[in-house]
């Protein structure tokens, strides 16, 4: 099936809509991996290595569970169309799961492990059903390559907001629930109860600004054949870009997921920050990442995104690298540190999703279907399973190096590993990360070949592939 090109710039009120829809994907996401790991071990009561696993897991379902949502996504058969109707319909047991996931159980060591991994795998089920139509949405809204760099960094405005408000909330209310009397226990269900209301009341609001905006009418959906699952992802997998594309965000999610995930041990024990300062370097991390966003727009207008992306990324890389030497002495290097990472992650969580919103047409052209659902899905699928590995490496690491969640003070080696797993492990794996998309082929004058190619085609007039053959 070949589709009409979509063009036109979007509006305030959709680029508004589909970045306050951002907030339900990154609240959920990023207070699971800032500090599911932290409250297992250190509420909870859970050993660090038991703790990883059950993250390990429920992260890889969501990694496999990826190509079956989008294949859903992209045959759903509805008057509303085939992104929105998943959307909202898995946001209501999403938001729930965010709050079971949070709540502490008084079970036994064997039965906190299943209730956690059972409520984890619930959580990321649910956030899966949500996401992967809400990205796919965005391939739809244009079909313009600038275009979608600027959707995109409107959406990272709502990742880093989302940041914010997950990294610096938590510890701030902890404190002031603690000095009121309130449990850890019940702090972290207060907490909870307040981010599964506001994934709802922002889920809503995309729902209502992106009405009617999806690209194809139902007749149009109903048009394309169905496939086997197998067959799609085979077919897309082949796809030069896919390949280079997959392999880069698969490397830098083990990079992004180690800085994230390890930072509250850092904070807590390795530099002994309370709580007032842990909040006070969460909103300057989220300042930082939204700062670097209008340089990455501006720059994009001029230079390619895949060297825009390379080149963010090897900054970002020589920063962990270079830490990992220097350490933080004060509270100053740590910010140096974090202006450094950061602009490499902005760029990561912003250009990544452009790029892959890209492939779509390679697709279309190469395969004749519009497969916005499983090519999200693919690239989800490579995320999630360099989260999963994160992780799991954190969790063991912190075993290894002898961690307890129990104690007031780590031993020097657990501090040190505590370090590496902030810096140098994360340095190590951002270094292939950027080898790998120098060989991505996707460049600004051939994807605007590629569309005239595809436009050509859909009015059965002659065309020629030479432009952008490096494509296929």
């Amino acid at each position: 099936m070949e589709s009409e090109g979509n063009t036109a710039r979007l509006t305030v009120k959709v680029k508004t809509g589909y970045a306050i829809g951002q907030f339900v994907d990154s609240i959920g996401f990023n207070i699971y991996y800032f500090f599911f790991l932290f409250f297992l071990t250190d509420f909870v009561g859970i050993p660090p290595a038991i703790a990883g696993t059950v993250s390990l897991i429920a992260i890889l379902w969501d990694a496999i569970f990826d190509p079956v949502a989008g294949y859903l996504s992209d045959n759903l058969k509805s008057q509303y169309g085939r992104r929105r109707p998943l959307m909202i319909a898995a946001v209501i047991p999403y938001s729930i799961a965010l709050f079971l996931i949070f709540n502490n159980v008084s079970f036994s060591s064997q039965g906190a492990f299943i209730y956690y991994l059972a409520m984890a795998i619930v959580f990321w089920s649910c956030y899966k059903f949500y996401v992967i139509p809400y990205f796919a949405l965005g391939v739809e809204l244009t079909d313009d390559f600038n275009e979608r760099t600027t959707l995109r960094a409107w959406a990272s405005v709502g990742i880093y907001i989302s940041v914010l408000l997950t990294s610096a909330l938590p510890p701030y209310l902890l404190a002031v629930f603690q000095q009121q009397g309130i449990s850890g226990a019940n702090g972290w269900r207060l907490i909870a109860t307040l981010f599964s209301l506001m994934l709802l009341l922002c889920a809503f609001i995309c729902w209502h600004f992106t009405r009617g905006k999806e690209k194809f009418s139902q007749n149009e959906a109903q048009a394309q054949p169905q496939q086997s699952l197998l067959k799609s992802f085979v077919e897309i997998f082949k796809l030069k870009p896919t390949k280079f594309l997959a392999g880069s965000v698969f490397l830098w999610a083990i990079v992004s997921t180690m800085g994230t995930g390890s930072l509250i041990y850092l904070m807590s024990y390795t530099l002994g920050y309370s709580a007032d300062r842990q909040s006070l370097f969460f909103i300057i991390n989220s300042v930082v990442c939204i700062l670097w966003l209008p340089l990455i727009i501006w720059v994009s207008k001029y230079v390619d995104k895949k060297n825009i992306y390379a080149v963010a990324l090897a900054i970002g890389t020589l920063g962990l690298l270079a830490f990992a030497f220097i350490g933080f002495p004060s509270f100053a290097f740590l910010i140096l540190f974090c202006i450094v990472f950061c602009l490499g992650n902005s760029t990561y969580w912003t250009i990544y999703y452009s790029m892959m919103y890209d492939v779509c047409e390679v697709d279309d052209y190469v395969n004749q279907r519009r497969r916005e659902g499983a090519i999200t899905a693919l690239m989800s699928f490579s995320q999630k399973l360099g989260a999963a590995i994160a992780t799991w490496m954190i969790g063991f690491m912190l075993s290894v190096s002898g961690y307890n969640g129990a104690l007031d003070v780590q031993t020097a080696a657990a501090n040190k590993m505590i370090l590496y797993l902030n810096t140098l492990f994360p340095g190590l794996f951002g270094i292939f990360a950027v080898l790998v998309i120098l060989f991505y082929p996707i460049t600004k004058k051939r994807f605007d070949a590629l569309i005239v190619a595809l436009n050509a085609r859909k009015k059965q007039q002659q065309h020629t592939h030479d432009a952008f053959k490096k494509l296929l």
